[in-house]
């Protein structure tokens, strides 16, 4: 549950960044109200953006000390306190308790700020991460993110897994991503960046990215633009319209498919979800899929599949689920 407003008798009113970090990085997504405000906080001054990253660093200090008791015991204290969100309250109750709810991951600092790091998801996990400048990234399950920032630039790789960037505007320093040997560049906005084996796949919700070769002199293979999805295509680009909400749904713990193969749909839940599913048979593979499933649950979406698409589904010892075309 995202805390209180800030109101002038809590502690919060007089420390923001805390309550907008709590706020933004509670394990639910944010509504179009909490982004406004929050970029417009951000943007308010150049002082917000540093106290918002002495919460990151602050956060990362109390994850990394989660076990030992005297921080055990702080956290359970501030949990209990009643009354408005203080700024230990919220960071300690982020700590405690909205990790598990957003399956957060790991962020291995390397130096004493975020501009240098890796921030890496395990199965069935995925973390919504502030990044130096002010921008946002989401992690879906099984990926890994290295963060290069500098004065003179704003760089990432994706090294693995999946992504989605909330990017904000910097004319001096456009957000680049390195995705295979693909160059992505954008000034603002919202996509999306899947690691493929085959290279990535890029889709774009906001504003516009360039697509370059990353090994051939950056040459330019590209720009996509909002609503258009990209897949490298040999040495090329391949351009097609995007079906958005389907494509980040997994931002919402939701695995969304219409008319997909079972192949396709069960190598995506695989990709998301810590439980496994195998496909027993070709015939199965080929049945035709559409809906929205929870990807936490391998025992919900297996008896889905039993009773809406008329297949036979059975747990095997090593805790996955087979699934074969019904005799």
């Amino acid at each position: 549950m995202f805390p209180a407003q800030p109101t002038h008798d809590n502690d919060d009113h007089d420390d923001l960044a805390a309550y907008w970090f709590t706020r933004m990085n509670s394990g639910a997504t944010p509504g179009l109200a909490d982004e406004t405000g929050f970029r417009a906080w951000i943007e308010a001054a150049p002082s917000n953006l540093e106290a918002y990253r002495q919460c990151q660093v602050a956060w990362r200090a109390l994850e990394i000390d989660a076990g030992a008791p005297e921080v055990l015991t702080l956290r359970s204290r501030a949990l209990k306190q009643e009354g408005g969100v203080t700024r230990r309250r919220a960071l300690f109750g982020l700590t405690g308790g909205a990790f598990a709810a957003a399956g957060a991951g790991v962020w291995v600092m390397s130096a004493s700020s975020p501009a240098r790091a890796l921030i890496v998801t395990e199965a069935g996990q995925r973390m919504t991460a502030p990044l130096p400048d002010g921008s946002e990234v989401t992690l879906a399950p099984l990926s890994r993110l290295r963060l290069d920032y500098a004065p003179d630039r704003r760089s990432v790789r994706l090294e693995a897994g999946q992504a989605y960037f909330s990017v904000l505007a910097d004319a001096d320093r456009p957000l680049t991503v390195i995705a295979g040997d693909r160059l992505l560049t954008a000034g603002a906005g919202r996509f999306q960046v899947t690691l493929l084996d085959r290279g990535p796949d890029v889709v774009v919700e906001e504003g516009a990215v360039t697509v370059a070769h990353r090994r051939d002199g950056a040459r330019i293979l590209g720009g996509l633009a909002a609503g258009q999805r990209g897949v490298q295509d040999g040495v090329g680009l391949r351009v097609a319209s995007a079906d958005v909400e389907s494509a980040t749904a997994w931002r919402l713990g939701r695995l969304v498919v219409r008319d997909r193969p079972l192949s396709e749909v069960v190598e995506a839940f695989n990709r998301y979800s810590s439980d496994r599913l195998v496909l027993g048979d070709e015939r199965a593979g080929k049945v035709r899929i559409s809906g929205s499933f929870r990807y936490d649950g391998g025992r919900e979406f297996a008896l889905a599949l039993a009773s809406g698409f008329d297949l036979a589904v059975a747990p095997r010892p090593d805790g996955s689920w087979r699934i074969d075309a019904a005799d």
